[in-house]
């Protein structure tokens, strides 16, 4: 028979007083109604060694640790009962008791009338319903043992700490995993495996959050989970993300203020991970820019695991009711769980083979790093191993958590079978802590108070250490030594310890009983849309200023005459004082003037294989060809210019990262280097069955570009004859090749910072031996070659003094190594005066 639900509620308070202190809280529990014939066994567990309570019963702990009852024995308390409160269960009232316990209160919910009498069978003197009585102060804090005809025993109210109870320990892993976050950040430029111990452990509680949902009302509260969770996560989200909308522009460089407040904006909607892998964000590049809230991707992948995980026990809570198997509730979760886990895992592997960087912001491919904390919540209570193994297990997981990073290239194999390191140890940790801690377990050690301190800030700390990272590299131009890196660490335990004080814990504490339980919830809420509108009126202001400002920029007129762009090194001694920014020109954000065939229809991703194809010019003219990777797109601006003027036929073919030749090139990734040849082979196939082109045009980025031979070991001579094995059926059909020298690399993000201030813009260069690779391969391929030719633009881009980053008012560099259409628009009259007689 279906198992009856009840629903009268007392609330028994136990009220403590430790040094003139009060300190309350609440815990709901829930007492089902079994039929008579289950009765016995649930008012009698205990005389049944060894036999489970029933599903809906919290399983708690006593003294010894044993699991023998479901609740263990009372405690010594001082107990005072009070009026009784209004409950209507079948028509009757409920005793309200409060009781003096701990330093808690809890909050139960007793039975109907007719169970209640059973209870109070054997009950206490002066308990009636028409006035409190006040038992003697040190009376035991339990419900009267019903009469023997009952044949049951009474389980003691008040209890320590169960299972699902409060670990100190887990706080302390929480704290060695944060610190281990930002120690790899801020001086090793690496990735920990902290994040990993993070969802770990958020699987971990989450899972006994939603296990104690069912055992307390036998079913799951989608609405108080989410609640719960919007006042822990919500407050201090909010407060860091305001702060980096209000700070950044004024620490931040114009080019950065775009992708800043998009990824604000990502962040506050937690959708920061799938905004990173689509904006092909490398996490763990140096070179790039990394907004100071990159780091809430872990957050948005954490809040995404936890409408996957409610879900899950929503699904399994409904095919308990339909097998009417309620029961059994739990160990569908646990089937559901595992089936996950181990998908996830499969996915994660399968993917990180293919395409590494985007696995590593994938929720499905990290989804089996909460499974495991997860399953050790639905697996471990009622289970203790012996205390050696505990001791050995406990203090294995430490070290494989704090050695993991140090280890491990994390950077070419998370989340892959690799962060099994971190996970499984955060799992050793969990479990040597299922029981009394052992003298020397590492419980001792993460229970110390400066960690469970640490732990219960470590949340705020992982949010507050990167933007203060970020602020101080594009403040200072340069990475943290000891001392400003100690510092930051402060800065963010301070902030941290502020954020927690005065917003987490006002909203997320339990309020006074006169502060309705919607203001709780809202508040949170209520924050992270004040996030939410900074974010957007950062964004549209933002993007507003960009447009404008490129589009003005556009509009400047191209000429090998005046001063602006290129033409100030053509014209060199009139135009010397022009190198940094002039009033007539806008002040563009250089990150977001690339070439116009940056988009989607226009070129093949990194991982892509799809040949796409743009058209522009008179179909009528000279048919002129460019292909290559983003370096020789950044040439097109100009290329388009000279094509129109000339009434040519231009066609493209570009994909991200891959290069125009056969070779191999060991800064390739094995999904890339694959994606690149499949491509190559397809575009091969297509060029020869069109009309020949009378040139060709393409270029690549050699000063990163490694080529190999078939054992994988370094042959320039592999890379030249690469590059001839590409263009030779070109050639063959009349096609003339033009082989474009590579333009100026910079060597670090601190010179690009120098460009964007017009104090010291006219004093940034990149020094002539840095800025180039030391032999240009493709043109070496191409000097001698029949039907090739290299044509090298160097003359404007550098000087005998190096390399400018601005040109004629103009900014040259939109990142570390592509050109701005801006700047590549003023070469167009120089290049076509370099591609006219090849193509004659």
């Amino acid at each position: 028979m279906d198992l009856l639900e009840w629903s009268a509620r007392v609330r028994v308070r136990c009220e403590a007083f430790r040094r003139g202190c009060r300190c309350t809280a609440r815990v709901s529990l829930a007492l089902p109604l079994f039929t008579p014939s289950m009765r016995a066994n649930y008012f009698a567990p205990s005389q049944r060694p060894g036999a489970e309570a029933p599903l809906f019963w919290p399983r708690l702990r006593d003294e010894s640790g044993t699991r023998g009852s479901p609740l263990p024995r009372a405690e010594p308390c001082a107990a005072q009962e009070q009026a009784p409160a209004q409950a209507r269960t079948g028509g009757t009232r409920a005793a309200t008791r409060t009781l003096n316990w701990g330093h808690t209160m809890r909050q139960l919910v007793f039975p109907s009338a007719h169970e209640r009498a059973i209870l109070d069978s054997g009950g206490r003197s002066g308990s009636s319903a028409g006035g409190p009585s006040r038992p003697r102060d040190k009376e035991l804090c339990s419900v009267p043992t019903p009469s023997a005809a009952t044949a049951t025993s009474r389980p003691a109210l008040v209890r320590k700490a169960d299972a699902a109870g409060y670990r100190p320990e887990i706080e302390g892993l929480r704290a060695v995993a944060s610190l281990l976050v930002a120690t790899f950040h801020i001086w090793l430029g690496r990735v920990s495996g902290g994040v990993d111990v993070f969802f770990v452990v958020a699987g971990f509680l989450t899972t006994v959050t939603l296990v104690g949902q069912i055992r307390r009302y036998g079913r799951v509260r989608p609405i108080a989970f989410v609640s719960r969770l919007a006042s822990r996560l919500f407050p201090a989200a909010a407060v860091v993300l305001v702060a980096v909308a209000a700070l950044a522009p004024v620490l931040l460089r114009p080019s950065q203020l775009l992708q800043t407040f998009t990824e604000v904006l990502a962040s506050t909607f937690y959708v920061e991970n799938i905004a990173l892998a689509r904006a092909g964000v490398d996490y763990l590049a140096q070179d790039d820019f990394h907004s100071p809230v990159q780091n809430f991707w872990a957050m948005s992948v954490q809040g995404q695991f936890y409408v996957i995980w409610l879900g899950l026990a929503v699904i399994a809570a409904v095919i308990a009711v339909l097998l009417r198997r309620r029961a059994h509730a739990l160990r569908i979760l646990l089937i559901l769980v595992a089936a996950l886990t181990a998908l996830s895992f499969a996915f994660s592997v399968v993917r990180v083979g293919i395409d590494q960087p985007t696995a590593y912001y994938s929720t499905l491919a990290r989804s089996w790093e909460f499974g495991l904390g997860s399953l050790a919540a639905l697996v471990l209570p009622g289970r203790t191993l012996p205390t050696a193994l505990r001791v050995v297990a406990g203090w294995l997981g430490l070290i494989g958590v704090v050695t993991c990073g140090v280890v491990l290239q994390v950077s070419t194999a998370f989340p892959g079978a690799a962060a099994l390191w971190p996970t499984l140890s955060a799992v050793l940790v969990l479990v040597a802590g299922t029981g009394p801690a052992p003298t020397f377990g590492v419980a001792r050690l993460l229970a110390l108070r400066p960690l469970v301190w640490l732990g219960g800030i470590s949340y705020g700390l992982y949010l507050w250490h990167w933007p203060i990272l970020v602020f101080w590299r594009e403040s200072t131009g340069e990475d943290p030594g000891a001392l400003a890196g100690l510092g930051i660490i402060a800065a963010a335990i301070l902030l941290a310890t502020l954020s927690k004080t005065f917003v987490e814990d006002p909203l997320h504490r339990r309020a006074p009983a006169d502060r309705p339980r919607r203001v709780r919830t809202l508040a949170p809420v209520a924050l992270l849309s004040v996030a939410a509108l900074a974010g957007v009126a950062a964004l549209t202001g933002t993007n507003g200023a960009i447009a404008g400002d490129l589009s003005r920029a556009h509009e400047l007129p191209v000429s090998t005459e005046g001063c602006v762009g290129a033409a100030a090194l053509e014209n060199a001694e009139a135009c010397a004082a022009t190198r940094s920014w002039t009033t007539s020109l806008p002040a563009v954000d250089a990150s977001e003037d690339g070439s116009a065939l940056n988009t989607d229809e226009c070129s093949t991703g990194n991982s892509g294989i799809a040949l796409k194809e743009y058209r522009f010019g008179d179909p009528t003219g000279r048919r002129v060809l460019l292909i290559g990777n983003s370096h020789a797109a950044s040439f097109f601006p100009a290329l388009r210019i000279v094509a129109e003027e000339r009434g040519w036929d231009l066609h493209t073919y570009y994909k991200t990262g891959c290069v125009f030749s056969t070779a191999e090139r060991r800064d390739d990734s094995a999904p890339s280097r694959r994606s690149c040849a499949i491509w190559n082979e397809s575009l091969q196939k297509a060029l020869a069955t069109q009309d020949p082109y009378d040139l060709m045009v393409t270029a690549y980025s050699a000063k990163k570009s490694v080529f190999v031979d078939a054992s994988g070991t370094p042959d320039e001579q592999s890379g030249i004859d690469g590059f001839r094995e590409s263009w030779a059926p070109l050639i063959a059909r009349g096609t003339t090749v033009v082989a474009l020298r590579d333009n100026p690399v910079l060597p670090s993000l601190s010179l690009l910072a120098c460009a964007e201030r017009p104090e010291t813009a006219e004093d940034c260069r990149i020094p002539l031996d840095e800025a180039f690779a030391d032999r240009e391969l493709m043109a070496a391929a191409a000097e001698g070659w029949p039907g090739a030719a290299a044509v090298d633009m160097t003359r404007w881009f550098c000087d005998d003094d190096g390399c400018p980053l601005v040109i004629g008012g103009v900014k040259v560099y939109r990142d570390l190594g592509h050109l701005t259409e801006t700047y590549a628009r003023t070469l167009a009259p120089y290049l076509g005066r370099a591609l006219e007689p090849l193509l004659n």
